[in-house]
């Protein structure tokens, strides 16, 4: 982090060192929820907003003053301070105060109605200049940003703005991407490298489930939130892996009954399909699997295949069928070598 800390860079830090813990965390733009910088999805309760105040170092003096302003916040938001560095009587201020903390040099603390963290988290006030290839989930969501338009050159300043994330944070993974040679001086990818890079950091919460779902089953679809509906306009389930790969004409065969791969758009929805479908208790049962999508971009670019594919559900772009194949080093690696896929989409490992 540079010495300066934006509000952008704060809740970019915060976010990072709460999804570091296997919790939830987005950041909130939307005129509607003022005050609120962040949320955070806490399993089996309700979500925590926050509302990020940023400073360069919190000592005893600074944490008084923050103390003092606590009652200007509002009950429903747990303010949390992010700073470079936070003394430890400071920290003793602030804990008494009520008010969360994120010490930059690695310590994370948020105390409130439904949370309590107090732990030591990755410091982020030096990052390794060396630091390289695909750098946190910024870095994952910049990559999928380049692989599906892989000839489209994008400036720091656009693709944070596609990804609604901070332009310091596209930089560093920028940075990250360049020094690993993933990319070229057009910011482009840089030949398959980037798509085989980003195939190892593919990975997330899974769970099989004994039933699927599927169009026109009233109730439980409204509550999955399936997303049947402007396929391509919205967010929603998308099926992927082997059964979207032969809609898309990759060379696989599967049976008529091969189980079904999906991606839901966070935990709360993999919940959600657990408790309605029933979990799979063994190989037999399993009628499919859903998977929380590494990036949003999953459930939200979805492609509607009704016309053309003869199947009825919303199907992942290609790129993302593509990684899940590239998971199996045999079988799917092999399907990959021959498959180029059609229309405007580019083959890009």
């Amino acid at each position: 982090m540079p010495s300066y800390l934006s509000t952008s860079d704060a809740e970019e830090a915060l976010i990072s060192a709460v999804t570091s813990l296997g919790l939830v965390a987005r950041p909130v733009s939307s005129v509607g929820d003022r005050g609120v910088d962040v949320v955070i999805e806490v399993p089996g309760g309700a979500a925590v907003t926050i509302e990020v105040k940023t400073m360069a170092l919190v000592d005893t003096e600074a944490a008084h003053r923050l103390r003092n302003r606590t009652v200007h916040f509002s009950a429903s938001l747990l303010p949390v301070v992010v700073a470079q560095r936070i003394t430890s009587a400071a920290r003793e201020v602030l804990n008494e105060a009520g008010l969360g903390w994120l010490d930059l040099r690695g310590h994370l603390r948020l105390v409130g109605s439904g949370i309590f963290v107090d732990t030591a988290v990755a410091g982020m006030s030096e990052p390794t200049p060396e630091r390289k290839g695909i750098l946190g989930q910024v870095g994952m969501e910049l990559a999928v940003l380049l692989l599906i338009d892989p000839e489209e050159a994008r400036g720091v300043r656009p693709a944070a703005a596609a990804l609604s994330r901070a332009p310091s944070s596209v930089s560093q993974a920028f940075a990250g991407l360049r020094a690993a040679h993933l990319v070229t001086d057009e910011l482009k990818p840089a030949g398959p490298e980037l798509f085989w890079e980003l195939a190892r950091h593919w990975k997330s919460p899974r769970a099989d489930v004994a039933l699927v779902p599927g169009p026109g089953r009233g109730g439980d679809n409204k509550v999955l939130r399936l997303g049947f509906d402007e396929v391509e306009e919205t967010t929603g389930w998308a099926l992927s892996d082997t059964v979207a790969a032969a809609y898309y004409g990759a060379p696989v065969a599967i049976r008529s009954d091969h189980p079904l791969d999906f991606y839901v758009p966070d935990r709360s929805a993999l919940r959600r399909a657990v408790h309605l479908l029933g979990p799979a208790t063994s190989a037999a049962q399993r009628a499919g699997q859903v998977r929380i999508a590494p990036v949003p971009a999953v459930c939200n670019r979805r492609v509607d295949g009704t016309s053309w594919s003869g199947g009825e559900w919303p199907l992942a772009h290609p790129v993302f069928v593509a990684l899940d194949l590239a998971q199996d080093p045999g079988r799917g690696q092999e399907i990959l070598r021959d498959w180029t896929p059609t229309g405007p989409v580019q083959r890009v490992w």
